[in-house]
Parts: structure tokens; C-alpha cells; sequence
């Protein structure tokens, strides 16, 4: 049973390659100490204030990190895909989650002892570096977040976004746009709507397709 399952965690780890630039040198007792679980959609949830005994090593699918306040809102704080930790700066703090997770794909994690995962942080110094680098990248981009929360207007926000998705190639679909944009669903619509209506989107079904480029970059510039 224990042979199965480090090849279970090995097959993991080898699965996805930032996940096994991770793992490189982790010490073999910690490796050793993992569990490979799956979830289906919406099946793996870690609630805002709770403490939890494991992190978490995202292998495959994709997951939502949001906020719930006391009225009912929600604000999603980004979603995280392959590779990134789950619980890891609660688990070196030793602190209740500061955010909520769902998983909104189905999802493969490798499960590690906070006491196993402040270990490796201890042990192994590669891997202590990257978890700094990490962390910084969430922070910074979580910074950049907040910012276009709240300076900016939901159709500037729809319009960086759909932007942003322009310069990098990603497709654009109305579900990643609600986890990117901090208002409402029927508000989301109504700007998509609009964008439709003067030929600067196309939208088929969930796709969408930016066909006025140049308009939209102005719209973002000018809009109040």
C-alpha cells in the first residue's frame, strides 16, 4: 500500500512540470508523506476563517480564491491553475484561512502536513527561494487587482481584461471574465451587451471575440 502510493505521488509530480520543478528537491521524507486526491467540480472547498491541518499543491485543474462579506457578496481574489499552493501562508503562520477556495474545474492536489510543509521550508532553501518569488508574484498581482477594483468603473475593468486576454492570447469567456470583475453578473452582461452593440465584441454563445481593438483600448483610456 505505502509502494502504491508514492508512485501514485511521483506519477503526480511528474505530471505537470512547474509542479515537478516544485518538488525537485524536496526532501525524500516529506515526498514521502504526501497524498494524491481528487475532486470533482465544486467538491473541494476550504471556508474563509477555518483552520486547516494540510497545504495543498495544485497538480492539475483549476481553482477560485474569494472573499465573502457579511452581506452576501462576493469578491474572487484570483484563480489559481497547476502549480501554486493552496493554504501555504497559513500554514507558515499558523493562521485561519484568510480567503475562501472552491475548485471550479475538476482538480488533482498532492496534500502535505503544514508541519511537513513548514519542514520542507526549513530544509530545503531552493525551494524556500521560490515559495519567496511565489509569494511575491500573488501579492503584487493581487495589488494590481485591488487597484482596478477600485479605481476603475466594471466596463474599464471588462475592457483591461478583455485587453489583457488580447495581448496574451487567452481565450475570453463570460465565466473568466466574472472572476476577474468585481461587480455584478447582470452588470457584466449589460457592458458585454453594450460592447456587442457598437461592433467592438463578437460573442458566440460563452466565447468571445474582440473585433474593434483599437476602440476598446480608447474606451479604457477615456471612460470616467
Amino acid at each position: 500500500m505505502i509502494l502504491l502510493n508514492i508512485n501514485e505521488v511521483y506519477k503526480a509530480i511528474n505530471s505537470n512540470e512547474r509542479v515537478r520543478q516544485l518538488v525537485k528537491t524536496a526532501p525524500l521524507n516529506i515526498i514521502e508523506q504526501m497524498d494524491v486526491k481528487k475532486f470533482d467540480t465544486k467538491q473541494f472547498v476550504l471556508h474563509q476563517g477555518e483552520r486547516y491541518q494540510n497545504t495543498y499543491l495544485l497538480v492539475k485543474g483549476r481553482v477560485k480564491v474569494f472573499l465573502n462579506s457579511p452581506s452576501g457578496k462576493q469578491v474572487v481574489l484570483d484563480v489559481y491553475d497547476s502549480g501554486m499552493f493552496l493554504g501555504e501562508q497559513e500554514a507558515v503562520i499558523n493562521r485561519p484561512y484568510s480567503a475562501s477556495i472552491i475548485n471550479i474545474s475538476p482538480i488533482t492536489v498532492l496534500s502535505i502536513r503544514n508541519s511537513d510543509f513548514v519542514e520542507w521550508t526549513q530544509k530545503d532553501h531552493r525551494f524556500a527561494d521560490r515559495l519567496i518569488h511565489n509569494l511575491s508574484e500573488q501579492i503584487y498581482h493581487l495589488t494590481k487587482r485591488m487597484e482596478r477594483y477600485s479605481m476603475h468603473s466594471a466596463l474599464q475593468q471588462i475592457g483591461l481584461f478583455l485587453l489583457y486576454c488580447a495581448h496574451e492570447h487567452i481565450p475570453i469567456t463570460r465565466e473568466k471574465i466574472t472572476y476577474e470583475v468585481d461587480t455584478s453578473y447582470r452588470n457584466i452582461n449589460r457592458v458585454l451587451k453594450k460592447l456587442a452593440d457598437i461592433n467592438i465584441i463578437q460573442i458566440n454563445r460563452s466565447i468571445i471575440k474582440i473585433t474593434d481593438l483599437q476602440t476598446l483600448q480608447q474606451i479604457v483610456e477615456t471612460e470616467d
